[in-house]
């Protein structure tokens, strides 16, 4: 932890007690000094933020039934518009305006090998783990994945 001073001597006892238990003093005698000192501690303790990063976006072209385990799976056959496609990314489904799905990925194929990755103009097989998932040639597959971003406070004591 962190004391904070302003215009103010410290005791040397208290001094050595903060120093004893790993608390450092900071002493300001300019006020705007210690308010971005302030800003600063608030900042480092706020936890990080999740950003969004698109990293691709693939339209369907048609659907195909795969059989699985002996059931019907159905994939996603689809061709890379932007950006790339990542297997274990994060993936928004959306048809029209509306987000139908939000889900992860249990496999990528291009062609007949399964790959990591389909980059823009390829086509590929996208298989998500929610096998009920349908899909509309026209539908929109959005590829995305979550950044932690630190934080830093806003706060203006408005002087």
């Amino acid at each position: 932890g962190s004391i904070y001073t302003f215009n103010t001597e410290i005791p040397a006892d208290v001094q050595k007690m903060a120093k004893d238990e790993g608390v450092s003093i900071k002493k300001n005698n300019v006020i705007y000094h210690l308010v971005e000192d302030l800003k600063i501690e608030i900042s480092q303790n706020l936890p990080p933020k999740d950003i969004e990063e698109i990293l691709g976006e693939a339209n369907v072209i048609e659907e195909f039934l795969i059989t699985e385990r002996k059931k019907k799976v159905p994939v996603a056959g689809c061709r890379c518009v932007r950006g790339v496609l990542k297997k274990e990314a994060l993936y928004r489904v959306i048809r029209g305006q509306d987000i139908i799905h939000e889900g992860l990925l249990s496999s990528m194929y291009h062609i007949k090998s399964e790959v990591a990755t389909i980059t823009r103009g390829k086509e590929c097989g996208l298989k998500f783990v929610d096998e009920l998932l349908r899909f509309q040639p026209g539908d929109t597959l959005v590829c995305y994945q979550m950044n932690k971003v630190s934080q830093v406070t806003d706060w203006d004591p408005g002087f």
